[in-house]
């Protein structure tokens, strides 16, 4: 179990619809949900969502906006 940005670090937390593990950073920096714009059947007892809705909902919005 390593974090999937720093592979040196061990995971703190996983994302269950990708199965990606993510170290502390990861978490504290909201890096963590990767895939925010998309339906996620986790989303509703989602550590990392619910630490980081907001910080992934503007990122969705600025995707979404971007030519």
């Amino acid at each position: 179990m390593e974090c999937r940005f720093h592979p040196t670090r061990p995971g703190y937390v996983q994302c269950q619809k990708m199965a990606y593990w993510y170290c502390r950073e990861c978490l504290d920096e909201c890096r963590a949900c990767t895939d925010p714009c998309e339906y996620c059947k986790y989303r509703p007892s989602c550590l990392i969502w619910e630490l980081c809705r907001r910080e992934a909902r503007r990122r969705c919005r600025e995707n979404s906006a971007s030519p």
